[in-house]
């Protein structure tokens, strides 16, 4: 029956204080990063295709290309943390992952203004955090779930991390939209 318990007094500690350190330096090389990428016309492509996208709704996309990047993301947190005991290797890809992160908050609010900062605040800023918390609860948990289900989890969790995605565009950011 304990397929999926997890005690938040029992998590690692350390590996939380770090996962949390990566991250806030990751996010701020991003930002620093900022001013050489702001030539880059991939990154300008980037923002402006992704907030034209959520102000068409435009769902299959972005559902596409953020579940593929979760699945990358998840199964390798999931092969670390499962097969090895270096769980701390997760942090590498946790900083791409957070400069990535910061790289594409500020091309989005700059390069896109207004409609970016919109986007920003209420699809990408929240979608991509539940991806991180939702990385760092399969970094704990692999190694206590069930064996029979234990190799489907970063899938069933990258599911679920689109599906609140399109929660955040089809509903919260169109009762926004409506408002404004």
């Amino acid at each position: 029956m304990r397929i999926l318990s997890f005690n938040i007094k029992n998590c690692d500690k350390k590996y939380l204080i770090a996962f949390l350190i990566v991250l806030i330096c990751s996010i701020i090389c991003g930002i620093v990063l900022y001013t050489p990428v702001v030539n880059n016309i991939y990154f300008i492509d980037f923002g402006s295709e992704y907030v034209f996208n959520v102000f068409t709704f435009n769902n299959g996309s972005l559902f596409l290309s953020h579940l593929l990047a979760d699945l990358i993301y998840f199964y390798i947190f999931f092969f670390i943390c499962y097969f090895t005991k270096w769980k701390y290797l997760t942090l590498i890809f946790l900083y791409i992952r957070g400069l990535f992160f910061g790289l594409y908050t500020v091309v989005l609010v700059c390069i896109t203004t207004f409609s970016g900062l919109l986007v920003t605040l209420l699809v990408f800023i929240p979608s991509t955090a539940i991806s991180l918390l939702l990385c760092f609860i399969l970094a704990e948990t692999c190694k206590i779930i069930n064996r029979k289900i234990v190799f489907f989890l970063p899938a069933i969790l990258a599911l679920i991390d689109g599906i609140i995605l399109m929660l955040l565009i089809n509903v919260l950011f169109r009762i926004v939209i409506i408002i404004v």
